[in-house]
Protein backbone atom coordinates (compact mmCIF):
# COMPACT_ATOMS: atom_id res chain seq x y z
CA UNK A 1 0.00 0.00 0.00
CA UNK A 2 2.84 2.23 0.50
CA UNK A 3 4.65 1.73 -2.67
CA UNK A 4 1.27 2.49 -4.56
CA UNK A 5 1.02 5.38 -2.20
CA UNK A 6 4.46 6.74 -2.74
CA UNK A 7 4.08 5.95 -6.93
CA UNK A 8 0.99 8.51 -6.35
CA UNK A 9 3.00 10.72 -4.86
CA UNK A 10 5.85 10.67 -7.40
CA UNK A 11 3.15 11.19 -10.03
CA UNK A 12 2.15 14.19 -8.60
CA UNK A 13 5.20 16.07 -8.22
CA UNK A 14 6.61 14.76 -11.69
CA UNK A 15 3.47 16.41 -12.72
CA UNK A 16 3.83 19.98 -10.53
CA UNK A 17 7.50 20.35 -12.25
CA UNK A 18 5.97 19.82 -15.84
CA UNK A 19 3.55 22.56 -15.23
CA UNK A 20 5.99 24.78 -13.55
CA UNK A 21 8.50 24.14 -16.15
CA UNK A 22 6.54 25.32 -19.35
CA UNK A 23 4.73 28.17 -17.06
CA UNK A 24 1.49 27.80 -15.12
CA UNK A 25 -1.47 26.57 -16.59
CA UNK A 26 -4.42 28.56 -16.18
CA UNK A 27 -7.48 26.84 -14.86
CA UNK A 28 -10.86 27.92 -16.74
CA UNK A 29 -13.25 25.94 -14.78
CA UNK A 30 -13.99 24.75 -11.59
CA UNK A 31 -13.13 21.44 -10.19
CA UNK A 32 -14.62 18.89 -7.86
CA UNK A 33 -13.66 21.09 -4.37
CA UNK A 34 -15.25 24.41 -5.94
CA UNK A 35 -12.98 26.94 -4.27
CA UNK A 36 -14.15 30.42 -4.84
CA UNK A 37 -11.37 33.39 -4.97
CA UNK A 38 -12.83 36.76 -5.12
CA UNK A 39 -10.09 39.44 -5.28
CA UNK A 40 -11.05 43.75 -4.40
CA UNK A 41 -9.47 46.66 -4.32
CA UNK A 42 -10.38 49.39 -1.14
CA UNK A 43 -11.40 52.45 -2.34
CA UNK A 44 -9.46 54.40 -0.29
CA UNK A 45 -5.99 52.45 -2.19
CA UNK A 46 -4.01 55.03 -4.29
CA UNK A 47 -1.41 53.03 -5.90
CA UNK A 48 1.38 54.82 -6.53
CA UNK A 49 4.95 53.91 -8.39
CA UNK A 50 7.57 53.65 -6.11
CA UNK A 51 4.81 52.45 -3.33
CA UNK A 52 2.77 49.71 -1.95
CA UNK A 53 -0.83 49.06 -2.17
CA UNK A 54 -3.29 46.27 -0.47
CA UNK A 55 -5.67 43.84 -2.35
CA UNK A 56 -7.94 41.38 -0.66
CA UNK A 57 -8.34 37.90 -1.53
CA UNK A 58 -11.48 35.41 0.00
CA UNK A 59 -10.90 32.81 -0.82
CA UNK A 60 -13.85 30.57 0.25
CA UNK A 61 -13.12 26.36 0.17
CA UNK A 62 -15.67 24.22 -1.28
CA UNK A 63 -17.79 22.00 1.47
CA UNK A 64 -15.96 19.31 3.22
CA UNK A 65 -12.53 20.96 1.31
CA UNK A 66 -9.92 22.41 3.20
CA UNK A 67 -6.92 24.57 1.33
CA UNK A 68 -3.33 24.47 2.72
CA UNK A 69 -2.36 27.61 4.16
CA UNK A 70 0.78 30.52 2.27
CA UNK A 71 2.35 29.56 5.51
CA UNK A 72 2.92 25.65 5.81
CA UNK A 73 6.02 24.13 4.52
CA UNK A 74 6.70 22.12 1.15
CA UNK A 75 8.11 19.03 2.91
CA UNK A 76 5.82 16.05 2.56
CA UNK A 77 4.87 16.83 -1.21
CA UNK A 78 1.61 19.62 -0.15
CA UNK A 79 1.45 22.54 -1.78
CA UNK A 80 0.89 25.81 0.01
CA UNK A 81 -1.38 28.17 -1.49
CA UNK A 82 0.99 30.83 -3.32
CA UNK A 83 0.34 34.09 -5.36
CA UNK A 84 2.44 35.24 -8.36
CA UNK A 85 2.39 38.27 -10.69
CA UNK A 86 1.08 37.21 -14.00
CA UNK A 87 4.49 37.55 -16.50
CA UNK A 88 2.77 40.60 -18.26
CA UNK A 89 2.81 42.40 -15.65
CA UNK A 90 6.06 41.55 -13.79
CA UNK A 91 7.98 44.06 -14.41
CA UNK A 92 5.67 46.36 -12.94
CA UNK A 93 4.28 44.92 -10.01
CA UNK A 94 5.81 42.69 -7.09
CA UNK A 95 4.39 40.75 -4.43
CA UNK A 96 5.72 42.15 -1.31
CA UNK A 97 4.08 39.80 1.51
CA UNK A 98 1.29 37.87 2.15
CA UNK A 99 -1.07 37.87 5.65
CA UNK A 100 -3.84 35.49 6.44
CA UNK A 101 -6.79 36.03 8.26
CA UNK A 102 -9.14 33.19 9.43
CA UNK A 103 -8.42 29.88 11.57
CA UNK A 104 -5.59 28.06 10.54
CA UNK A 105 -5.68 23.88 11.75
CA UNK A 106 -2.30 22.93 12.24
CA UNK A 107 -2.39 18.98 12.52
CA UNK A 108 0.56 16.21 11.76
CA UNK A 109 -0.89 14.30 8.34
CA UNK A 110 0.40 10.59 8.44
CA UNK A 111 -0.39 9.85 4.90
CA UNK A 112 2.31 12.48 4.20
CA UNK A 113 4.69 12.14 7.27
CA UNK A 114 4.52 15.76 7.61
CA UNK A 115 2.59 18.61 9.08
CA UNK A 116 -0.34 20.61 7.38
CA UNK A 117 -1.84 23.89 7.98
CA UNK A 118 -5.07 24.10 6.15
CA UNK A 119 -7.95 26.37 6.01
CA UNK A 120 -11.66 24.41 6.54
CA UNK A 121 -14.29 28.08 6.44
CA UNK A 122 -13.69 31.03 4.23
CA UNK A 123 -10.57 33.37 5.06
CA UNK A 124 -8.87 36.04 3.42
CA UNK A 125 -5.45 36.55 2.37
CA UNK A 126 -4.21 40.75 2.20
CA UNK A 127 -1.79 40.55 -0.36
CA UNK A 128 0.66 43.58 -0.45
CA UNK A 129 1.39 44.54 -4.19
CA UNK A 130 4.50 46.65 -5.28
CA UNK A 131 4.35 49.13 -7.90
CA UNK A 132 7.73 49.31 -9.46
CA UNK A 133 6.62 51.38 -12.19
CA UNK A 134 3.62 53.10 -13.95
CA UNK A 135 1.18 50.70 -15.17
CA UNK A 136 -0.42 51.18 -19.10
CA UNK A 137 -4.11 52.53 -18.04
CA UNK A 138 -5.66 50.52 -20.33
CA UNK A 139 -4.98 47.12 -18.66
CA UNK A 140 -6.43 45.21 -15.68
CA UNK A 141 -5.04 43.65 -12.74
CA UNK A 142 -4.87 40.47 -11.68
CA UNK A 143 -3.13 37.77 -9.83
CA UNK A 144 -2.26 34.18 -10.42
CA UNK A 145 -3.48 31.91 -7.34
CA UNK A 146 -1.74 28.40 -6.75
CA UNK A 147 -3.15 26.03 -4.68
CA UNK A 148 -4.56 22.77 -3.31
CA UNK A 149 -6.83 21.26 -1.73
CA UNK A 150 -7.75 17.92 -0.23
CA UNK A 151 -10.94 16.75 1.98
CA UNK A 152 -10.62 13.58 4.40
CA UNK A 153 -10.13 10.84 1.70
CA UNK A 154 -8.54 12.65 -1.47
CA UNK A 155 -6.60 15.36 -2.54
CA UNK A 156 -6.86 17.26 -5.72
CA UNK A 157 -3.99 18.30 -7.81
CA UNK A 158 -2.64 21.20 -7.40
CA UNK A 159 -3.88 23.89 -9.87
CA UNK A 160 -3.58 27.71 -10.49
CA UNK A 161 -6.39 30.44 -11.41
CA UNK A 162 -6.44 34.00 -12.51
CA UNK A 163 -8.09 36.14 -9.94
CA UNK A 164 -10.49 37.54 -10.17
CA UNK A 165 -12.45 34.68 -11.58
CA UNK A 166 -13.21 36.52 -14.97
CA UNK A 167 -14.89 33.11 -16.39
CA UNK A 168 -17.29 33.14 -13.17
CA UNK A 169 -18.49 37.16 -14.44
CA UNK A 170 -15.99 38.81 -11.87
CA UNK A 171 -15.47 42.14 -13.19
CA UNK A 172 -11.55 42.75 -12.99
CA UNK A 173 -9.83 45.27 -12.02
CA UNK A 174 -8.35 48.27 -13.06
CA UNK A 175 -6.18 50.31 -11.51
CA UNK A 176 -5.99 54.18 -11.25
CA UNK A 177 -2.23 54.73 -10.53
CA UNK A 178 -1.60 57.64 -9.31
CA UNK A 179 0.73 60.21 -10.80
CA UNK A 180 2.47 63.34 -10.51
CA UNK A 181 -0.20 65.84 -11.76
CA UNK A 182 1.38 68.82 -14.34
CA UNK A 183 -0.81 71.43 -13.42
CA UNK A 184 -1.34 74.28 -16.48
CA UNK A 185 -0.11 77.98 -16.18
CA UNK A 186 -2.52 80.45 -15.97
CA UNK A 187 -1.54 83.71 -17.11
CA UNK A 188 -4.73 86.57 -15.69
CA UNK A 189 -5.93 89.06 -17.63
CA UNK A 190 -5.52 92.64 -16.72
CA UNK A 191 -8.31 94.92 -16.82
CA UNK A 192 -5.67 97.72 -16.30
CA UNK A 193 -3.40 98.59 -19.38
CA UNK A 194 -0.42 100.80 -18.81
CA UNK A 195 -0.51 103.77 -21.18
Amino acid sequence: MKFIFSIVLFLLAAQACIVHAGGPRIEKKLGGDSTIFTMTLDPGEHPKPGKSFHVTIHVTPGTDWHVYSSKMSTEGGLVPLTLAIPPELAETFEVEKIEETGDIKTAFDSNFMAVTMAHFTPYDLIATIKVKQKPNPDSAFYLLLHFQTCNETMCMPPRTFAVPMTFLGQPPIKLRVAGVIIKPKFELASLYKPE
